[in-house]
């Protein structure tokens, strides 16, 4: 009843709530491939419209932290797939054979189905072939880089500490990249995670870390990628503010600098938890940036924003609003 209450309180400030977009930022999606590649670039979206079991909810983007995408059936015939697997567990070698490798050339959409089949009633593993069901299965996880603890159902995570789950139904989204506009397909996207960022400064932006997302400690978009590029020995600043509660730190507040429940942070150089902390390039080490950074980089890549915490705990909740320059 009260998971229940939340979504109907969630309803309702969805529908009364505006967010005003300050013409020169645009939302940025990073895209978690499902083959490990990580693409981010800017996206001509205003809102996200979620289905759900309650009906459509249309989120502005502003309220959106990210979504995991989940392994959908989207345009993928279930009866032909289910056919195919008939056949290669009661017929001929030569017809199993022929269906074996036609399913697995499928579409990710299929591999639900497989599931749904391996099931139900109708399966029976095949003793005494090299072709079976189990084999294509393995075979489509495989091919597709999917987990066999795969959920179904997409997850989307707003700016508070709520996640909903439901569908996100789209073809494929197109990015704006310093490649030129890249079109990335549904099925090859594993998540994607929302930022925001001044668009008329490629050295400048400005940017929102959410702490049910932005955690060093969040191996699924923990990290932020500003798309700002900054070379050796180029100057960067960095200005922060706003408050976190971390959940897994006893549900502490913290400030960008480290403080803690209105003290101050610490003034050392290493990273303290709740502070933020920023990268250069995607493996590059972790550096204290706090609420007020100014120095010179010490190598050449894309800037990572992060709030400092190892164990992430999507409960978070508040946010940092964070500037980063590069002159």
């Amino acid at each position: 009843m009260k998971k229940l209450i939340r979504l109907f309180l969630l309803l309702a400030f969805i529908q009364v709530t505006t967010m005003a977009v300050a013409q020169n930022e645009r939302p940025v999606f990073t895209l978690k491939l499902r083959n490990g590649d990580i693409i981010t670039g800017v996206v001509d979206i205003s809102s996200i419209t979620f289905k759900t079991t309650y009906g459509d909810l249309a989120f502005p983007i502003r309220e959106v932290a990210g979504v995991t995408l989940g392994v959908n059936t989207f345009g993928v015939d279930k009866t032909l797939v289910m056919e195919y697997l008939n056949t290669i567990q009661n017929g001929s070698l030569t017809d199993a054979s022929i269906s074996f490798d036609k399913l697995i050339k499928m579409e990710i959409g299929a591999i639900p189905y497989i599931k749904e089949f391996m099931e139900s009633p109708a399966y029976k593993k095949k003793e005494g072939s090299d072709i079976s069901v189990e084999l294509a299965y393995d075979v489509m996880l495989s091919r597709h880089n999917i987990s066999k603890t795969f959920r179904v159902k997409d997850v989307l995570q707003n700016t508070g500490a709520t996640s909903i789950e439901g569908s996100y139904e789209f073809e494929s989204l197109t990015l704006e990249t310093d490649y030129g506009r890249i079109s990335v397909n549904r099925a090859k996207i594993g998540s994607i995670s929302v930022i925001f960022k001044e668009v008329n400064n490629v050295g400048t932006g400005n940017f929102k870390l959410n702490a049910n997302q932005n955690i060093v400690g969040n191996n699924n978009g923990g990290w932020a990628n500003t798309g700002i590029l900054v070379r050796r020995d180029q100057a960067i600043k960095i200005i922060a503010s706003g408050q976190v509660n971390i959940a897994s730190l006893s549900n502490n507040a913290y400030t960008p600098d480290g403080g803690v429940n209105g003290t101050p942070g610490p003034k050392s150089a290493e990273p303290t938890y709740g502070c933020l902390v920023f990268k250069i390039g995607e493996n590059g080490p972790m550096m204290k940036a706090g609420d007020n950074y100014q120095g010179k980089s010490n190598a050449t890549g894309i800037i990572y924003i992060s709030i400092f915490e190892s164990v992430y705990n999507a409960a978070n909740t508040g946010t940092y609003t964070v500037k980063v320059a590069v002159n």
